[in-house]
């Protein structure tokens, strides 16, 4: 595909960006093919995915009244990948979380993957995963 479509797919990943670094669920929710049945959304905080729009409209919905704020939400790198009507990104960025009633901040890279693809003439998110690194040199140490 042409540049337009890529810079339509890195439109939609500057708004998930901002969305997200503000904590607008509203925003957020409005990226998402919300009448999909393929959805998927894994957070590094849960240890299984949601399926539905349901569970993914509660938990930005509640996203506020967990997350105080995020001071720090730069990317480190990008890839983008579009194969007819679908996209993927794939991005680390560097983070600070401010969680609510938490002891000391979320800080760290993470590493995010998000699927989209064209539904009508908009890119909607279908696919979002999120991770940290796991450091495994310690199963190698004496």
């Amino acid at each position: 595909m042409g540049s337009i479509d890529e810079s339509d797919v890195i439109a939609v990943y500057d708004q998930w960006r901002t969305a997200f670094q503000a904590v607008d669920g509203d925003a957020m929710k409005r990226l998402f093919d919300q009448g999909s049945d393929g959805l998927i959304y894994q957070s590094e905080e849960n240890a299984d995915p949601m399926y539905t729009w349901a569970e993914i409209d509660a938990y930005w919905s509640g996203a506020p009244e967990i997350v105080d704020r995020i001071p720090e939400w730069r990317e480190l790198g990008r890839k983008i990948a579009i194969l007819d009507d679908t996209a993927f990104v794939y991005a680390k960025l560097q983070t600070h979380l401010e969680i609510i009633g938490a002891k000391r901040p979320l800080l760290g890279e993470l590493r995010v993957s998000i699927g989209l693809h064209r539904k009508d003439s908009d890119w909607k998110i279908v696919h979002y995963h999120e991770s940290r690194h796991v450091d495994l040199t310690f199963l190698f140490e004496d």
